[in-house]
């Protein structure tokens, strides 16, 4: 967790710590896709052997304008930036050369989507099971 919270403070440094207890640290910081975005302040905890959970802060994400959920996120509303159990993250990596810039990816294909109403950012679309009735 060290080498994580050292990474963090050299390549992103506009990343504070905001806690650190035992196996959990969290981080936050803006985010600006482009030079044209909206700058974002993003949250990062991350559990050891777990997943970093990422999530926008402000400005809240909106749904499409036609009624689309917003696509690629997780259930409890954090952000979805790979395949999970793929192989592209594990523990070894540092969140502040993967992730931060997979999340800043994510946003550029968030804002896209909103432009366009197509997500360009790739990714699995897992099928939605229906609700069997009786």
């Amino acid at each position: 967790m060290a080498q994580q919270i050292g990474r963090m403070r050299v390549v992103c440094p506009d990343f504070e710590r905001i806690s650190w207890h035992k196996d959990v640290v969290r981080w936050e910081g803006d985010l600006q896709p482009t030079d044209a975005s909206a700058r974002y302040r993003i949250a990062i905890e991350y559990r050891l052997r777990r997943r970093p959970a990422v999530t926008v802060l402000r400005p809240d994400l909106t749904r499409h304008e036609n009624g689309s959920a917003i696509p690629h996120r997780f259930p409890d509303g954090t952000l979805c930036l790979y395949l999970t159990n793929s192989g592209e993250w594990h523990p070894l990596m540092y969140i502040a050369e993967a992730i931060i810039p997979w999340t800043a990816h994510w946003l550029y294909h968030y804002e896209l989507w909103h432009a366009t109403g197509e997500w360009m950012g790739g990714g699995v679309h897992p099928a939605v099971k229906k609700a069997q009735t009786r």
